[in-house]
């Protein structure tokens, strides 16, 4: 069999390497399996041959997108080429949705069927993207359990599989297993910094996440759960697609002796989901990482900053007035009720974070309303309609399979 897979995310690396695991998991004995496209160190360590590094692809907002756009153009003639070398049995797109209507478009001619693993949210904003999920794929593998409901009404062909973040997560792990994994203490004051992976995140929120937490530091040195730890412990984890001696290089540049006396920094890669559990409280900007940090129960403000120009596009031409955090908008809280405080474009300022840093740390009344929130989120993540049908990963792996067995494909052995 011949596989197309397009991950060009962090977060769709680790969901595609999941979900290839799972398809050689269930394939017929004997079956050979190739497998090419857009990866990161994830799928390449699964077998996925590179056409395309993904890392080469990280991109945000839309004035950020022009810097990158030779190669988002080069990624897809690539691509397509591949295509039509290989001639694949299947195409698989994960997230990443302007990216890949754009691929689908081009990959269309070469009649292979086409499916969606984690869909855009369409029914959130930009509705007439559906035409183009009609238009362009065979299948829809969607993730969140009122998804399939709204694509069916719309006339796609679709299936819930389940969130692929209920494999990843060590939603078992205690606080205290995450600290001695670690190195902290139970009495350690602990903060995560989820700053995101793209060049454009780290630029706008490294240091503004790293400065408000040192204003927050300020702010409790004098109180008693400060004096117990002697510091405040933040913790910076980042993905392995991240160049992790420049952002060492930047925090030394940032970092002076009189932070030093309040913060204790520790930059890590490979180990969010350890940080997240070990934390008394973090900010997180917007994105996958939130909904790791609400199914990990980690009280959380979500950030999200962006150059002038993306901000303007998104407030006065794109208008979306609901939630940005997943947490939020999948517990279906209304503007002004939201679980999680959000504090996107110029409302994120040291200011505004420090204090919601510090009322994360000393209120208990919100961070117990928040877990609470978290447990009802966890619940909903796991839906009892699926059964016993295994995981989300093995679940979309099977319809994959599916697809392909009933083409009778031409690399099957």
């Amino acid at each position: 069999m011949k596989i197309l897979i397009s991950a060009a995310e962090t977060s769709s690396d680790i969901h595609g390497a999941k979900l290839l695991e799972a398809i050689r998991e269930i394939l017929p004995p004997g079956t050979k399996c190739e497998v090419f496209g857009i990866g990161g160190p994830r799928l390449l360590a699964a077998g996925l041959k590179p056409v395309v590094d993904a890392r080469k692809l990280l991109v945000m907002g839309f004035v950020e997108i022009l810097g990158r756009l030779p190669q988002i153009f080069k990624a897809m003639r690539q691509m397509v080429r591949a295509a039509e070398q290989i001639r694949p049995d299947i195409g698989i797109f994960i997230d990443y949705p302007d990216f890949h209507f754009r691929l689908a478009l081009r990959l269309k001619k070469l009649d292979f069927p086409l499916v969606y693993y984690i869909p855009p949210k369409v029914w959130v904003w930009r509705k007439s993207r559906v035409q183009l999920l009609r238009a362009y794929f065979s299948k829809i593998l969607c993730i969140f359990p009122h998804e399939e409901k709204f694509y069916q009404n719309e006339n796609l062909n679709v299936s819930y599989v389940g969130n692929p973040l209920m494999d990843e997560l060590p939603l078992t792990l205690s606080k205290k297993e995450a600290r001695f994994k670690l190195g902290l203490l139970d009495s350690d004051l602990v903060v995560v910094l989820m700053v995101g992976s793209r060049p454009a995140e780290l630029r706008y929120h490294l240091e503004l996440l790293l400065q408000s937490a040192y204003q927050a530091a300020l702010e409790l040195k004098m109180t008693p759960v400060f004096k117990a730890s002697g510091h405040l412990q933040v913790l910076v984890p980042f993905p392995a697609t991240v160049d992790l001696e420049q952002v060492k290089d930047r925090i030394s540049y940032w970092i002076d002796d009189e932070k030093q006396k309040l913060l204790k920094i520790h930059v890590s890669q490979g180990n969010a989901h350890e940080c997240l559990v070990a934390a008394d409280a973090g900010l997180i900007k917007s994105g996958t990482s939130t909904l790791e940090a609400g199914l990990l129960k980690c009280p959380h403000a979500i950030v999200y900053r962006a150059s002038r120009t993306t901000e303007w596009i998104f407030k006065y031409c794109i208008r979306y007035p609901g939630p940005v955090g997943l947490v939020n908008w999948v517990s279906g809280w209304a503007p002004g009720e939201y679980l999680v405080s959000e504090y996107l474009a110029k409302k994120a300022t040291v200011d505004s974070l420090r204090k919601e840093l510090v009322s994360l740390l000393l209120d208990p009344k919100k961070r117990d309303r928040q877990k609470q929130g978290f447990e009802t989120l966890l619940a909903q993540m796991r839906p009892s309609v699926l059964g016993d049908l295994g995981s989300p990963s093995l679940r979309a792996a099977r319809e994959i399979v599916e697809m392909m067995m009933q083409r009778k494909p031409r690399s099957l052995c």
